[in-house]
């Protein structure tokens, strides 16, 4: 299960998805269960979001752990935090050499209004901050990179 945290408009939620290989997806919104059916579009993989009977949207969930590819088949490197959305910067929380947990907040993206956390998806050090505040990025930009 991925847990993230959203704002929309002035209201933060705590969104938990479950397993986006199966539809439909349980995903959980501050304590409300929702059930919610992922498509595949033709010819590329299963889509990362959905939208629950309650009516709010779930942004794209961070890309999992291991060997995984980008849109543009392109392996992803495990150690990168990447942009979950376009968007642009609004703050960035660590340093190279600081110590983060799994879970911790490294930055936060902004799009249309909605800001999404960036978490830790593993203990490790800082190595890298690709981006400063207020830097625009696109889905997949590399953000900060672990140890």
């Amino acid at each position: 299960m991925t847990t993230i945290r959203v704002r929309i408009g002035e209201q933060w939620y705590t969104v938990e998805v479950g397993d986006l290989t199966q539809s439909p997806v349980q995903v959980t919104v501050d304590g409300e269960v929702f059930e919610v059916e992922v498509e595949a579009a033709s010819g590329s993989t299963p889509p990362r979001r959905g939208r629950p009977t309650g009516g709010l949207a779930v942004p794209e969930a961070p890309a999992p752990s291991g060997s995984v590819a980008s849109p543009s088949g392109a392996p992803i490197n495990d150690d990168i935090l990447r942009s979950p959305m376009p968007g642009r910067v609004m703050s960035i929380l660590v340093r190279p050499g600081d110590a983060v947990s799994a879970g911790d907040e490294v930055c936060v993206v902004e799009a249309m209004k909605m800001e999404q956390s960036i978490l830790a998806h593993r203990d490790g050090v800082v190595k890298t901050v690709f981006v400063q505040p207020l830097d625009s990025v696109n889905a997949n930009d590399p953000l900060v990179e672990l140890e």
